[in-house]
């Protein structure tokens, strides 16, 4: 065997742990926030997690836990929003919703969203831990 091959053996061997260890040290916390290239923020809260979209906002209502292979199917809101101000007469309203996904390792999320009164489904979203995201809000 090269010492080349050796090396990349060792290398590849060190990161399947480290990689390993990392997931399973991961865990949602209140206060951490998760975004995602297309445009959606999730914040987990004592409670669940509050989610922000351009145009939209929601709610998960059950505290974010995960079924042993990370897979996790909660309840709770979303609320659409619309361009212009809010008509006092007719203000936004939330629907429940169902929020499905994923836990992986190194702090990823798969999320998709299911409005059933509205026939609305939402995603996938591969959502990072402490990424960065711009909301572009409806006008």
């Amino acid at each position: 065997m090269t010492a080349a091959l050796q090396r990349f053996l060792l290398a590849a061997i060190v990161a399947l742990g480290i990689t390993g260890c990392l997931g399973d040290l991961f865990d949602p916390s209140p206060g951490d926030f998760y975004g995602s290239v297309d445009g959606i923020i999730m914040v987990i809260t004592p409670s669940g997690a509050d989610l922000e979209w351009d145009c939209a906002v929601g709610e998960i209502t059950e505290s974010f836990a995960s079924a042993e292979d990370g897979s996790f199917d909660l309840e709770g809101t979303y609320t659409a929003g619309s361009g212009g101000p809010v008509q006092e007469d007719n203000p936004p309203r939330a629907e429940p919703a169902r929020y499905t996904g994923t836990k992986f390792q190194l702090s990823r999320i798969t999320l998709t969203v299911e409005v059933p009164g509205s026939g609305i489904t939402l995603g996938p979203y591969l959502l990072r831990l402490g990424q960065g995201v711009v909301l572009h809000r409806c006008l």
